[in-house]
């Protein structure tokens, strides 16, 4: 996990609830453009990634936009092949939709947001399984 990583992580750790809507605003904006890359690279399941980012993308709406910061840098070639590859990025995932189910409470739009980044860190965990 890289340092830009390590942030969204620390976000989505914390006890404050807008900075964990940030975090998790950067996680699914983060995970959109990972699956977007590797939708066309012939590496994986195209339709798995392309439910990844709809996924995101979805999850992303219903949340507030982050009052600060800039999207992390992604360069395709962080991307690294084989089955394993994605799995950082699907585990990013997979801590915003915990940290927003976690804050969701009774809140359905952040219950569906934190649905819709799970189905997003399944899709793109599979994506390149055998």
């Amino acid at each position: 996990m890289n340092t830009s990583m390590n942030t969204v992580d620390e976000a989505l750790a914390s006890s404050s609830p807008s900075t964990v809507l940030a975090g998790a605003w950067e996680a699914l904006d983060l995970g959109a453009r990972v699956a977007d890359a590797v939708t066309w690279d012939g590496t994986g399941d195209e339709l798995l990634a392309l439910t990844a980012a709809q996924s995101c993308s979805a999850a992303r709406s219903l949340l507030p936009l982050p009052e600060h910061g800039r999207p992390l840098p992604l360069e395709a070639s962080e991307i690294q092949y084989g089955p394993s590859g994605l799995t950082p990025y699907a585990d990013l995932l997979d801590r915003a939709h915990r940290a927003l189910a976690d804050l969701a409470g009774q809140d359905a739009q952040l219950s569906e947001a934190a649905e819709h980044a799970a189905t997003a860190a399944r899709a793109l965990a599979a994506v390149r399984e055998p």
